[in-house]
């Protein structure tokens, strides 16, 4: 009986790291950020971050305002778990 777990929790956590993988070449959500940008008049953007593995990549979330929280509600305040 042992030996059936032992292979259960191996197939998990392959699974796991292939999902992972998978995951992560598609770009995973890290967070999300308000932006002053200066240029064009000064306005805020809300950007979402995710990683690659390449490193950390910004994403424009669709929202700008005068101020950080009229960007975020602009955009919904929502960025999809991956990237596409």
């Amino acid at each position: 009986m042992s030996a059936g777990i032992k292979v259960g929790w191996g197939f998990f956590g392959l699974l796991v790291v292939l999902l992972f993988g998978c995951g992560l070449t598609r770009g995973i959500f890290v967070g999300s950020m308000t932006e002053y940008r200066a240029s064009m008049g000064g306005f805020y953007t809300y950007n979402c971050r995710y990683l690659y593995p390449d490193g950390v990549r910004l994403k424009f979330g669709g929202g700008t305002g005068k101020s950080p929280d009229e960007a975020i509600i602009s955009s919904s305040g929502f960025c999809p778990l991956l990237d596409r």
